[in-house]
């Protein structure tokens, strides 16, 4: 019997050899390719309302509801903070950081200015940059979120920066104000977006 097993495990390693593969060209124990991966470079922004959809039109009146005869109309006390500023951004390894500018197209009434703050970030990450504090919004792009690198704030209202719009009078020009309606447009632009 053990000469049956030695003569049966001689023919299986025999078998075994004659069969065993033997590597030809470039194939080894070991196999391996290359991963191309590509990081595009992104700039976006938003505004988005308290109703969860991008913002639409805003009203400013000052109230004038407890105004005494012979006492200034206070235009502070037509302000609006229901906005919210939302943006995402991948910077290019050799790219400065980004700004996100505001301006305005449209007519102002005479004498009354419209100042726009943006609010301090909590929400995302990455490097989100800061506010520029309160700006008087004019025809030219003014920076109002600076130093804004690779990041997100995440998307929606009360995500990003709160956005407090607020008239303000020049007591000068009081002799020029007329009554009526004014439309305006505030346009936000997210800069930097060249190619790496």
């Amino acid at each position: 019997m053990k000469k049956l097993s030695v003569i049966i495990a001689t023919v299986l390693f025999s078998f075994g050899a004659a069969n065993a593969v033997v590597p030809t060209g470039d194939d080894t124990n070991e196999a391996s390719h290359d991963v191309a991966i590509s990081i595009p470079t992104i700039a976006l922004v938003d505004v988005e309302g308290s109703d969860g959809n991008e913002a639409g039109t805003i009203n400013l009146t000052p109230d004038v509801s407890a105004l005494e005869a012979g006492a200034a109309v206070d235009f502070g006390s037509a302000t609006n903070n229901s906005l919210w500023l939302n943006y995402t951004s991948i910077i290019g390894s050799d790219q400065d950081e980004r700004s996100i500018t505001a301006e305005l197209t449209g007519t102002l009434p005479a004498g009354v200015s419209l100042k726009l703050t943006a609010g301090t970030v909590s929400t995302g990450n990455g490097n989100r940059g800061s506010s520029a504090g309160e700006i008087s919004l004019t025809s030219s792009a003014q920076d109002l979120v600076t130093g804004i690198g690779s990041c997100y704030t995440e998307s929606g209202y009360e995500k990003g920066h709160q956005l407090t719009y607020q008239l303000d009078m020049n007591n000068d020009s009081y002799a020029d104000l007329a009554s009526g309606s004014y439309d305006v447009t505030v346009i936000y632009t997210i800069t930097g977006d060249d190619e790496d």
